[in-house]
């Protein structure tokens, strides 16, 4: 494992030094007050127009600033341009318009599918957005203000009063796609409909010191979906979402060969979610490798009813291949799953459904309490996970459980999840179809009495327990 280690050191560095003298090069001095343009930023006018204007007139004299200096912007979709800094200072508001009539979707073609249930929108992912760029380079948005998404504008609510995504909604609220040089730096994002921010089939990717609060119930609000993208530095992020807070997909939307999420950096990390903490998969069309969680604390926030299924989630079910990741210095309170790896075949995108690989995994330096169903790294018969290390791993459990657990289902197709093999007969860490497992300094504890082993392998070979 330690040339993973070194490459990853190595994609750190890189990612480290090109992205952040990204966000320090010297901006165009020209600014373009939107207020110059017309809009009026009294939080019912709606300011689409103006806004693009301002956003059209900068981009044509070479780029430089949109300002919304103060007040609450309404607007619909609009559109950034090659060098343009979309900057909401301190006392402004960019916010989403309550209808879906104002705007623009992007592509056009896929807004027919939104009326089908299990499409893209249904899932978070579809054609309305607030902000959307295509093919752009050197553009960003930042400035230390606020946008507000209005989800509460597009859920219905079932009789039991769960909030349900039944019609189309602007989702995912900033969208990327096939662009360059991005940079969301110093904003709260409040209340997406969906998907909150995602870059698709793009490159050197900055976002940095952004928080996201969207509602604990509002239905597939993920925070951030790295999408078939690469060069990516995840730096001082705070996600507050039902859905996955930091997610690495490869999903197909645009057809075609998947391109790779590959070199992607997520550090200092704080997330609470009611599935997902970290998530790599479950949309895996495409391949993933060299990839770094490093320092991260996932919890349960006061206002959410119930803690994430799955503190760290790892999930390769439609082909693709994953290599080359370390998850390191994370604490994790009340997930159910501390740590969930798994090697499937859904078969998303496949002909004839064939599995990928896993490989080169280390996780180091986690420590874990108050999950409740233990930790699994499993694959499937002649199709194993490969070479994996748990290092400095401490994981206590709420415990209580007895030894009646059957022998969990291989349950092949099946989506991912930490829950999908039913109880355990391991407290602590079940393993199955695994070559190359090693175990440093692993701790597995409960609070109280159990009747299951801390651990339990199944086709597994072989264990290495390096001495201290």
């Amino acid at each position: 494992m330690a040339p993973t280690r070194h490459l990853l050191a190595c994609v750190v560095a890189l990612l480290v030094l090109g992205l952040s003298a990204q966000s320090r090069s010297a901006p165009s001095p020209r600014v373009c007050d939107v207020a110059a343009y017309g809009a009026r930023g009294d939080g019912r006018t709606l300011d689409t127009a103006a806004i693009q204007r301002a956003i059209d007139d900068c981009a044509a004299r070479g780029g430089g600033v949109v300002a919304l200096r103060r007040g609450t912007f309404v607007a619909g979709t609009l559109v950034l341009k090659d060098r343009i800094t979309l900057r909401i200072a301190p006392r402004a508001v960019l916010q989403a318009s309550p209808r879906i009539e104002d705007f623009t979707p992007y592509p056009p073609e896929d807004v027919a599918k939104i009326a089908i249930e299990g499409s893209t929108q249904s899932k978070g992912n579809g054609p309305f957005h607030l902000l959307h760029a295509d093919g752009v380079h050197d553009v960003a948005v930042d400035g230390g203000g606020e946008i507000r998404g209005r989800g509460d504008a597009y859920w219905d609510r079932s009789a039991d009063g769960k909030l349900l995504a039944r019609r189309p909604r602007p989702s995912p609220l900033i969208e990327f796609v096939g662009s360059r040089g991005l940079r969301i730096e110093n904003l709260t994002i409040r209340g997406a409909a969906g998907w909150t921010i995602h870059p698709l089939e793009s490159r050197s990717i900055l976002i940095r010191d952004v928080r996201i609060f969207n509602d604990p119930d509002g239905p597939n609000t993920d925070g951030i979906d790295i999408d078939s993208s690469r060069d990516v530095l995840i730096d001082r992020v705070h996600v507050e979402a039902w859905d996955d807070c930091v997610v690495l997909k490869t999903t197909g939307r645009r057809g075609g060969q998947v391109p790779a999420t590959e070199n992607v950096l997520v550090r200092n990390l704080v997330c609470s979610s009611q599935t997902q903490g970290f998530k790599i998969g479950t949309e895996s069309l495409g391949d993933f490798r060299n990839i770094a969680l490093q320092g991260a604390t996932i919890f349960q926030a006061p206002n959410f009813a119930r803690s994430a299924t799955g503190a760290i989630s790892i999930s390769m079910v439609d082909g693709a291949v994953l290599e080359n990741v370390l998850v390191a210095d994370v604490t994790i309170r009340d997930a159910h799953t501390p740590i969930f790896l798994r090697l499937g075949n859904r078969g998303r995108g496949q002909a004839v459904p064939t599995p990928g690989a896993v490989r080169h995994v280390v996780f180091s330096n986690i420590q874990a309490s108050g999950g409740d169903l233990a930790s699994s790294i499993t694959g499937l018969p002649g199709h194993p996970v490969e070479d994996v290390v748990l290092k400095n791993v401490t994981l206590t459990m709420t415990g209580g459980g007895d030894a009646r657990a059957g022998e969990p289902p291989e349950a092949e197709a099946d989506y991912p999840q930490a829950s999908m093999f039913g109880p355990l007969p391991a407290f602590g860490l079940f393993a199955r179809h695994v070559r190359g497992l090693a175990l440093k300094n692993v701790r597995l504890r409960t609070s109280r009495p159990d009747a299951r082993p801390p651990m339990v392998f199944e086709d597994v070979e072989p264990v290495v327990h390096p001495q201290p």
